[in-house]
């Protein structure tokens, strides 16, 4: 492996199969990581990162010397953040594919997803191969919709 090849990930694709559209926060999120490379290398492990948003925004009136203004306000906070180990270490070759699935225990401390004008919780997740030295191979962040 050449030097530049170390600033690269490698020719690999990772991608999440969801079992199903929706999930309950009574259940865990469940579905499969479809993995395939063309190129041989090693990896530390096939992981699930999620992460759960709130955005609000607030208007309220403010007097500024003879006038009444509206201010807004937004805030966005990221309200939990976690890591699931689909997978450890394994080696991979030029023309590996695989299915591997997973369950995710979603945490029942943090509100569904919400649309609302001043508010909107979103749930957000993507696959990782860990790559270490090299950069990880990802998917895009993918919305997951989480009901009560």
């Amino acid at each position: 492996m050449g030097f530049l090849s170390k600033l690269q990930a490698p020719k690999a694709t990772v991608a999440v199969i969801l079992d199903k559209g929706t999930y309950s926060l009574r259940e865990p999120l469940q579905g499969k990581l479809d993995v395939s490379s063309s190129e041989e290398f090693d990896a530390d492990e096939l992981r699930i990162e999620f992460w759960v948003s709130e955005w609000t925004k607030a208007t309220q009136q403010k007097q500024v010397g003879q006038q009444t203004v509206p201010v807004t306000a937004e805030q966005n906070i990221k309200l939990h953040q976690g890591k699931l180990t689909v997978a450890g270490g394994r080696h991979f070759t030029s023309g590996f594919r695989e299915s591997i699935p997973f369950s995710l225990p979603l945490p029942s401390n943090v509100p569904p997803t919400y649309r609302g004008q001043n508010a909107r919780n979103t749930w957000m997740m993507k696959a990782v191969i860990g790559v270490k030295g090299r950069p990880d191979v990802e998917t895009r962040d993918m919305e997951v919709v989480i009901t009560y």
